[in-house]
């Protein structure tokens, strides 16, 4: 294959008419104009250059080649343009996946600051469980992925993967508006160790495995008598005196279910950890860092509203 760069350097020989000329134009050494062109030569097994007089003459073979080059410099050129203009984020797009409730809650903020700030990026948003979010980010199909992971700040694993720890999604305890708990500021979990509990099917894994050690903590394990395929599912079922709840403040968003009150958990607060994680070797690019630091302000805003 020809090398582009020793293409260059032809086209610069015989537009200037010398080997010298090439040299200025270029900012090489005459020795080094001289060596490209004799590797040429070699690649393409053809004299391109003849001495005429005191000076040179481009043969055919050579005047083909920059008629050629020409054509292929430009598109180089139009292709690092490209590439420029995409890592500066003036083009390209950004592919992110997020779990349902930060989809609905926390990503919005961000992805309206984002095409605030880069406007020519095009978005491409799934909603997406935590396997899929980290196969595809590994299969280079998402390109910033929102999930819940189980280690906190600090013990994030070595798996190729950058990631920035968005908030500490806390546990809040949803009862009925009649339930004889309602008018306390706090609810201790034990007291409720006897109340039949709403699960949500769309938060399996971790989310269910902090409700459960939180209860373990509190002295019971809970006793489910209803599945919810959503969070808002589960308010109605709990505003319906179906049952209680732990649900992620995430979750709850800004207005709760009328029929629910939301209380604190009394002493140590159940929590899920959030992240935003990408590859790293695209993690510096502008477009993706930009996400990540939008989701980052995101993040500050929904704990200072909810605050």
């Amino acid at each position: 294959m020809i090398d582009v760069r020793r293409l260059r350097v032809l086209k610069a020989v015989v537009e200037s008419g010398s080997v010298s000329g090439a040299a200025a134009y270029l900012n090489y050494t005459p020795s080094a104009v001289s060596q490209s062109i004799t590797a040429l030569e070699r690649e393409t097994g053809t004299v391109l250059l003849e001495r005429a007089g005191r000076g040179i003459r481009p043969t055919d073979a050579a005047l083909l080649l920059c008629e050629h080059a020409g054509r292929v410099l430009a598109t180089v050129q139009q292709a690092e343009e490209a590439l420029a203009a995409l890592r500066a984020g003036r083009g390209g797009r950004v592919r992110v996946g997020t779990f349902p409730t930060a989809g609905s809650s926390l990503v919005p903020p961000a992805l309206a600051a984002f095409q605030r700030h880069l406007p020519e990026v095009a978005l491409d948003v799934t909603v997406v469980e935590l396997d899929e979010a980290i196969t595809g980010l590994h299969a280079g199909t998402i390109d910033v992925a929102v999930v819940v992971e189980t280690f906190a700040p600090g013990h994030a694993p070595s798996d190729g993967l950058t990631r920035r720890h968005l908030l500490a999604d806390p546990f809040r305890m949803v009862i009925p508006r009649g339930h004889r708990f309602a008018a306390r500021r706090t609810v201790d979990l034990g007291a409720l160790a006897g109340e039949r509990w709403i699960g949500v099917n769309s938060c399996p894994g971790y989310c269910q495995q902090v409700v459960s050690e939180a209860c373990l903590r509190a002295g019971f394990e809970p006793c489910y008598g209803l599945e919810a395929d959503e969070y808002p599912t589960a308010q109605g079922f709990v505003a319906a005196g179906l049952g209680v709840a732990l649900i992620p403040l995430l979750a709850l968003g800004a207005a709760a279910h009328s029929g629910v009150v939301v209380r604190r958990v009394k002493g140590e607060q159940p929590v899920r950890q959030v992240w935003a994680a990408t590859r790293e070797a695209i993690a510096d690019q502008v477009p993706v860092r930009t996400m990540l630091d939008d989701l980052e302000w995101a993040a500050r805003q929904f704990a200072a509203s909810m605050s």
